[in-house]
């Protein structure tokens, strides 16, 4: 009892001075393994238990001075590339306004509102930052449950505007990171794992029918195809990994069979690529785009066509204040300006897969990859929709365009990421045996022992 006590309290010791309370189970674990096996060798050489076990504790060195070094290199690290990235671009969208709503948009009430949103969702995002996003992985059901249940709500409240309840379709933009919480818990569940996964997704895709709203339907399939087809390739559900991928994609493509089999969704493909063949009707709002973009110029105003001379870009192009921003900046300031916006959100992107990449944990690489994923299919569906191509309508131009509570859900989405990239490190999949010393920071090399503090 006396030798198992002074291990302990040795232990105390050391997570004692670890702030980053996470890391604590590690840490534990992996020292107390280490004295163990110390203690071990030395009773090999004839020392009894409890002196075997003091020396080891003695060759481990000082509990405070090791706990104060654990403390230092393991402590929770903003990533401040993604905080200034993010801010960059919401002083872009302001900047934005700044030069166009006093000309164009009938005053600064506009300005005003990008202003005060753009404020609240910076609060939002620091919440979610130090939220611990674990609670994802922890309780996916409920909060699956509560998001279905708030977006009901407010299809209950509200009237839809235009055929479509747009304050519920806000919220559908949560539901990707609310699923890689979903397929984290289905962990060794085997093809029942992966079923279920398909029917929460079936239930979001349906409320995203519902609302409606395409572009979000399809985003949602997205990110959730690409969670789920990690999880496959990481053998998470163990299973076979042939069998489980035409388990998801067997049915996709009989969906995508009876979809593309009908003569509308032919039809929409074909205006997207030739909106000039119905340039009143379907192909409307893409040929106006491109009549507005085909006078502009790569730095400074554009022209515009000889029958709009006498109209306004917002006369020309309903909702370019909104939908169209991209569209009219290229109008009004060039293409130059144009590159560098679409350059900002794609260093952002880039940035943003790289650290999701080096995500140690599986719920960190799933919760990240979804937030990131969210952002991307946005921006990639507002740029080619503002360039001319609209298949789809577009959603929002994260931290840019005038979406107010599109800002809002993508500043969460950051916060979220955020605190996945400042604390994931510590989080830790434990699978097979305890005594498992990858990326080990107590290691014996040459009958020494090393306590390497700059292991993470």
């Amino acid at each position: 009892m006396q030798k198992h006590t002074k291990t302990k309290q040795y232990l105390d010791a050391i997570c004692n001075q670890i702030r980053c309370k996470k890391i604590h189970g590690e840490i534990y674990e992996e020292i107390e393994n280490h004295i163990n096996d110390q203690k071990e060798a030395f009773k090999s050489q004839g020392i009894d238990d409890e002196t075997a076990t003091l020396k080891a504790i003695e060759q481990m060195g000082d509990p405070i001075m090791v706990g104060t070094e654990l403390d230092r290199t393991h402590r929770p690290k903003p990533e401040w590339s993604i905080i200034g990235l993010t801010f960059l671009l919401l002083l872009t969208g302001i900047f934005i306004r700044i030069f166009t709503s006093p000309q164009d948009f009938n005053g600064l009430e506009l300005f005003y509102r990008q202003l005060i949103f753009t404020i609240v969702g910076i609060g939002l995002m620091a919440l979610c930052y130090y939220i611990d996003f674990t609670f994802i992985g922890k309780y996916p059901k409920t909060i699956f449950l509560l998001l279905v249940g708030l977006i009901i709500f407010l299809m209950a409240i509200s009237r839809p505007i235009n055929g479509r309840y747009i304050y519920a379709s806000y919220l559908l933009l949560l539901f990707p990171t609310s699923f890689a919480g979903t397929v984290y818990s289905m962990r060794n569940k085997g093809y029942p794992g992966i079923i279920l996964c398909g029917l929460f997704f079936a239930v979001s895709f349906a409320i995203s029918i519902i609302i409606p709203s395409i572009t979000s339907s399809l985003l949602l399939a997205l990110c959730c195809l690409v969670v789920l087809t990690m999880a496959i390739l990481k053998n998470w559900f163990r299973v076979k990994t042939l069998y489980a991928l035409l388990l998801v994609y067997l049915p996709m493509a009989v969906s995508l069979f009876m979809i593309f089999s009908s003569g509308i969704v032919w039809k929409r493909i074909t205006l997207a690529f030739s909106p000039f063949i119905d340039p009143m009707g379907a192909g409307y709002m893409a040929t106006r785009t491109k009549q507005l973009l085909s006078g502009a110029k790569f730095i400074g105003q554009g022209t515009l066509p000889e029958n709009f001379q006498q109209l306004s870009p917002v006369q020309i192009l309903p909702g370019i204040n909104n939908d169209f921003l991209l569209t009219y900046i290229i109008h009004r300031f060039g293409w130059f300006t144009f590159m560098i916006v679409v350059a900002l959100l794609s260093v952002f992107i880039i940035r943003a897969f790289v650290l999701c990449t080096k995500q140690k944990s599986i719920l960190g690489l799933f919760v990240s990859t979804a937030a990131t994923l969210t952002i991307a299919i946005q921006t990639v569906f507002y740029v080619l929709t503002n360039l001319g191509f609209q298949l789809f309508a577009p959603l929002s131009l994260p931290f840019i365009s005038q979406s107010s509570s599109y800002l809002l859900i993508n500043m969460c989405l950051i916060g979220i990421l955020l605190s996945v990239f400042r604390t994931g490190y510590f989080i830790k999949d434990k699978e097979g045996s305890k005594k498992s010393t990858t990326n080990s920071f107590v290691k014996f090399e040459d009958g020494k022992l090393i306590i390497d503090f700059h292991t993470h």
